[in-house]
């Protein structure tokens, strides 16, 4: 219990520290500040999102797995030399056929590009799931806050970076078990056949974190 030297119950103390949780809250999620691009990432896969082109061509360029093999993850059209779109130039006297881009390699036409119309992501609500799968925890855990403040001469602060922790574990688990609705077969194929949609290369699972704000 939240003592005073002379074993009275310091309620000041207490009271101080309720106040805090009453003027302080913990979020859990990602932050522009650190990265604008992975922001992108996390609306287009908690709400869904349509991608559009936005050049000359009128296509989305999406590399191949073979692309992705030779050039790496964030290879573009302009990387790749003697580049032609399927149709505009024959191999072997006959025209490729396909919405794609590639090269000729020993007279046969290798893929680099697919070339789309546009892309739509389907909604992945994990950042909502993780939340509502948990909720009955969080609650015993600031019940379980409230009596160590009261008992234990614990802080607010305390409590909300229990919650914070608790939270980002589970925003955490919940990339990692998603699995419906999946990746579509293309991205499937560049992933060498797996099928996580939230999981590549870690990024998203490790940006994840808290902070205490005041309210």
């Amino acid at each position: 219990m939240t003592l005073k030297k002379n074993g009275n119950i310091d309620f000041n103390k207490i009271t101080k520290e309720l106040k805090y949780l009453k003027t302080h809250e913990v979020q859990i999620g990602f932050w522009g500040d650190r990265d604008g691009h992975l922001l992108t990432i996390v609306r287009a896969n908690e709400y869904g999102a349509k991608i559009v082109p936005h050049n000359k061509s009128g296509k989305l360029w999406i590399p191949s797995r073979e692309a992705i093999k030779r050039y790496g993850k964030s290879v573009k059209p302009s990387d790749v030399k003697d580049l032609f779109v399927a149709g505009s130039k024959k191999v072997n006297g006959k025209k490729v056929l396909g919405k794609s881009a590639g090269i000729t390699e020993n007279g046969k036409y290798v893929v680099l590009f697919y070339l789309l119309d546009h892309v739509r992501i389907p909604a992945r609500p994990f950042l909502r799931k993780a939340f509502y799968d948990n909720q009955h925890k969080y609650r015993r855990l600031v019940k379980v806050g409230i009596d160590e403040i009261v008992y234990d001469d614990k802080t607010g602060h305390d409590l909300l970076v229990k919650l914070g922790k608790a939270g980002v574990s589970d925003v955490r688990e919940s990339i990692r078990r998603w699995t419906k609705p999946g990746n579509a077969p293309l991205t499937i194929d560049n992933k060498r056949g797996q099928n996580n949609p939230l999981v590549d290369t870690g990024k998203l699972s490790q940006a994840v974190t808290y902070k205490i704000v005041r309210v």
